[in-house]
């Protein structure tokens, strides 16, 4: 291996030989470059058959070990060693097991793995039926004071998410769908746990009919299958001489069981506690890795040459004030006191140096104001620094969306850090504009719509105005079927009318099955690759879609189209990008993100918008996570009702599980979420918020940059 100079936490991490180690890292402490490094120098240390096995829980970060170890394995002229390295997801390693030797707990060797994209529409289907057949029993929660079909959707979708979440819950804790419903089904009507059951029941007999297993479902038969047959888990045992888990954060207790099952005692934990930001949405929890760091021997990579000395101020700053003095004593544990420290002057790789003080903080009055500043902001930057990199975190894809709309309006190549890829969001617009038509095909504004919005969005405005002009001023019939044209000229002309030619044969089109007219549109269109994937899984499921909801028309399934991120549709463009047909994905310099999305990226430039009291809350009365105002009084946090049902009738009668408690657990984690953001900045910070919601956090930072600044 060739000459480095290691620091010195770096030089005790290579030190390592065998039992126990904890190292939590801040940020850019370079984790996986050291981790990659021990890993190749252990392997030196393997006889026999024995191997090294790294656990993360992205495949991004698999990807990114797999590339390092090589490389450094080729640098050596020992690239033969590779094959003594098993890198994988902590699903991958239960798959695997799974595939091999699932027989004994009852999983065929053909299952499919299930990916979330897909586990959230099968769930949405199975309330969909629930409700056709017991529409009474979902609808008994219900506030009288609200009604129709709305609040039914509304209510609908949140089922999906509680069931889901549940079921990640329950099966941590080994409850089985026939256990529960067995024991479920005989509550009272009025139990959210009841009917939780019920759907989980009916879900899981979908998923074994179609031989489907979820990544619950892969962690939970995982740690049966090593329970019940030691000889296997002692193989694993002699096979495994080092288990290394990254990201030791996000772990969850079924995670550690199996990782607990099959280490012979050389176990490393790496993570940062202070990035656990994934509670809200799965059953991982930090205290988990605290407790191994609390007693096991330990090394804190706490130097990180990522930012610059102001950007790791400023990420340092927000600990100290919510370790010292966040107005909520129980909310002062959601940051650990790890403070991040900079590279030594002669160290390499050295921070980022800038001129001036790379972070500023803007206080504004209202969402439009905040809006305007940003853009400007971001339009100065990139005329500036063209070669620099800028990530742009919002706190909803509601303001992602409009960003997104104003920078393709400013023609800023921009790209969105989503589960849906842009270009599939385009299609869904344009399906739903294409169908909104087809509901009023003779109404003048319609067609304009949708050539405006999807054929002639770059064109000059004189041709969008022109053609406007002309469609509304005729008589749509004699605009698609008669002899007059808009004065064009002769390109624009052209293509005019060759997509007036093909809007005309979708008219003409039998539109008795709607799969098929869709599927015409694709053909017609010339749409291929990932975007043709999309509009035949659409084709296929409209029908059943269709069917749990009979009172949908054209222009609701259009509405359903067009709003993709929260719609049954949007489970259909999160399978397509999860089963990886869309490998050339195009990186552009501007990017926007939500926070949560932003954690594993760096930018050049970060700038954090929404910093106030209603993203970021402070105090109990500024967060209702997880309430439903249309629920019965009793029933409003449903998550929170469900869980105190299950944990009381099957874990532990004293848990408390409450309201406050949940509120706590929330602010604590998107404190962490603003920790994460600022911390993906290396050279420059922007932070804005609103100071009509209050700005706790950005108030306190402001103070700090300006005696920085002032000092």
């Amino acid at each position: 291996m060739e000459e480095i100079r290691y620091r010195r936490e770096q030089e005790l991490i290579m030190n390592y030989t065998g039992g126990k180690m904890a190292i939590p890292a801040v940020p850019g402490g370079g984790k996986t470059f050291i981790l990659s490094r021990l890993a190749a120098k252990l392997v030196k240390e393997l006889e026999g058959e024995e191997e090294i096995l790294i656990l993360t829980y992205m495949n991004s970060s698999v990807n990114n070990f797999k590339h390092r170890i090589m490389e450094l394995l080729q640098k050596r002229d020992e690239y033969e060693l590779y094959r003594k390295f098993q890198i994988k997801t902590i699903h991958k390693l239960g798959s695997d097991l799974l595939r091999e030797h699932g027989d004994s707990v009852g999983i065929t060797e053909g299952f499919q793995t299930m990916t979330d994209a897909n586990k959230y529409y099968l769930m949405s289907l199975v309330v969909m039926n629930y409700r056709r057949e017991k529409p009474g029993d979902l609808d008994s929660f219900l506030d009288a004071k609200y009604g129709g079909t709305g609040i039914q959707v509304r209510w609908d979708k949140e089922l999906v998410n509680l069931t889901l979440k549940m079921i990640g819950v329950m099966k941590n804790k080994g409850m089985t769908a026939k256990r529960l419903y067995s024991r479920s089904k005989k509550y009272r009507k009025d139990s959210l746990l009841r009917v939780v059951g019920e759907l989980f029941y009916r879900y899981d007999l979908e998923c074994k009919k179609d031989g489907l297993l979820d990544y619950d479902d892969i962690l939970f038969y995982t740690y049966k299958l090593l329970k019940q047959t030691p000889v296997l888990t002692e193989e694993l045992k002699l096979k495994y001489r080092y288990i290394f888990e990254d990201e030791a954060q996000d772990s969850n207790t079924l995670q550690n069981k199996i990782i607990n099952l099959i280490f012979n005692g050389n176990l490393v934990k790496v993570g940062d506690p202070n990035q656990s930001i994934l509670g809200t949405f799965t059953s991982s929890s930090p205290e988990i890795f605290k407790k191994f760091i609390r007693s096991n021997p330990k090394v804190e990579m706490f130097t990180a040459g990522r930012s610059t000395r102001g950007i790791i101020e400023v990420a340092n700053y927000l600990v100290e004030i919510v370790t010292m003095r966040h107005p909520l004593e129980k909310v002062r544990t959601a940051l650990q006191p790890q403070f991040i420290k900079p590279v030594l002057e002669g160290e390499i790789p050295s921070n980022p140096k800038i001129d001036g003080y790379g972070v500023k903080t803007i206080k504004v009055l209202g969402w439009e104001e905040e809006k305007d500043r940003l853009i400007r902001g971001i339009e100065g930057f990139i005329k500036k620094y063209p070669e620099k990199s800028v990530g742009i975190l919002l706190p909803t894809n509601y303001r992602i969306d409009e960003i997104a709309r104003i920078f393709r309006r400013k023609k800023i190549d921009f790209q969105i850090l989503s589960d849906i890829p842009e270009s599939l969001l385009e299609l869904m617009n344009f399906l739903g504009d294409f169908l909104e038509y087809l509901a009023r095909p003779f109404e003048n504004k319609r067609l304009v719509k949708l050539l405006e919005d999807n054929f002639f969005v770059d064109d000059e405005r004189e041709v969008r105005e022109i053609i406007s002009k002309f469609i509304r001023s005729n008589l749509l019939e004699d605009v698609l079927y008669g002899e007059g044209n808009p004065r064009l000229d002769k390109f624009s002309l052209k293509k005019y009318k060759a997509i007036l030619k093909k809007i005309r044969a979708v008219l003409d089109l039998n539109q008795s099955s709607l799969e098929k007219v869709i599927v015409f549109i694709g053909e017609i269109f010339e749409i291929h690759d990932e975007k043709r994937l999309l509009i035949e899984k659409i084709s296929y499921d409209l029908k059943k879609i269709l069917k749990y909801n009979p009172k949908w028309s054209l222009l609701d399934l259009a509405s359903n189209l067009k709003k993709a991120k929260n719609s049954e549709f949007s489970y259909m463009a999160k399978a397509v990008e999860e089963e990886g047909v869309l490998e050339n994905k195009e990186k552009f310099k501007v990017t926007l993100s939500s926070y949560h999305r932003s954690k594993g990226m760096e930018w050049d430039f970060v700038y954090l918008a929404g910093v106030d009291n209603r993203t970021f809350p402070v105090h109990l009365n500024e967060t209702n996570y997880g309430q439903c105002y249309y629920l019965k009084k009793e029933y409003e946090y449903p998550q929170i009702f469900t869980e105190k049902e299950f944990v009381r009738e099957f874990v532990d009668r004293n848990t408390e599980i409450g309201v406050v408690n949940n509120k706590l657990e929330k602010i604590a984690e998107n404190t962490r979420l603003l920790y994460v953001g600022i911390t993906r900045a290396r050279e420059y910070l922007m932070i804005s918020g609103n100071a009509e919601n209050g700005v706790y956090y950005l108030g306190e930072i402001e103070k700090f940059v300006k005696s920085r600044v002032n000092s």
